[in-house]
């Protein structure tokens, strides 16, 4: 089984067992808006490897908000 690649401005981030939930959420979201800043305005996006509780924080998010990041 192969692993499908990632579109070119994704970004996989993966999180130890160790690191909580309410944390995850929020440190997604600052990377990034961190990268779009240092990219020169690229629309880079960053997911997290398996979608769990934080997840719900994007959703809530509309497309206005998360271009404000």
């Amino acid at each position: 089984m192969t692993e499908k690649p990632l579109p070119d401005l994704h970004v996989l981030v993966k999180f130890g067992k160790g690191v909580p939930n309410d944390a995850q959420g929020p440190a997604l979201l600052a990377f990034e808006k961190k990268l779009r800043e240092t990219s020169g305005g690229l629309w880079i996006e960053v997911f997290k490897e398996h979608k769990g509780d934080d997840s719900r924080l994007r959703a809530m998010m509309t497309p206005a908000q998360r271009a404000k990041l």
